[in-house]
């Protein structure tokens, strides 16, 4: 009996831990605009206005980090919102598979997104910030997603977008877990009848 209230104890901390970010860039899961970001190393400071589809997280960092974000390309900023968001590895599709207006070198102080495919997650480049935004649900195409208002210390004005799709329908954590907890307690049940 211990040993199945272990695996249980185990299951359940892990199915209820917070998104924890171990990457580089901080989640804040309850973002409201205007958002506002102070970089906790080097206190650089960026504020800007969001409206459109509904943010459920928002990462936010500022210098463009050198390691996972290597460059602006498409692929790459895959991967660091992956590795941000603990996604798995390989998430979304290839730039090279995808086709229509998913990214955009864009510049100002304000400019409203619009992408010709579905999307879950967008990383915007401010200059000397980068910001990745979760949406609760996938974000039709042609839905415009405005950011305005934009004040850093650094590097103020948008510089690019690019726009990803997960493929992943959200559950909610509690769901999950009264979900898996009562099939851990049966696949147990059944190690333990096939041993006796």
């Amino acid at each position: 009996m211990k040993k199945y209230l272990t695996a249980l104890a185990i299951a359940t901390t892990f199915l209820m831990s917070p998104i924890a970010n171990a990457a580089f860039l901080p989640i804040d899961n309850a973002p409201t605009s205007p958002f506002s970001f102070t970089a906790p190393d080097s206190g650089q400071t960026l504020t800007f206005s969001y409206s459109g589809p509904t943010v459920s997280q928002i990462a936010a960092g500022d210098d463009n980090p050198s390691a996972p974000i290597s460059n602006q390309s498409y692929d790459v900023i895959g991967d660091a919102i992956e590795s941000v968001f603990m996604l798995p590895a390989n998430t979304f599709a290839d730039e090279g598979t995808l086709s229509g207006t998913f990214k955009d070198n864009i510049s100002g102080a304000s400019n409203t997104i619009i992408s010709t495919i579905p999307y879950d997650y967008l990383a915007v480049h401010f200059g000397g910030f980068e910001v990745f935004f979760h949406f609760a649900s996938l974000v039709t195409p042609g839905t415009g997603f405005t950011i305005s208002d934009i004040s850093a210390t650094r590097g103020g004005g948008i510089s690019n977008w690019r726009a990803y799709n997960s493929g992943v329908s959200e559950v909610p954590v509690p769901a999950a877990l009264f979900l898996f907890a009562p099939a851990l307690l049966g696949f147990l049940g059944l190690r333990r009848k096939t041993k006796s």
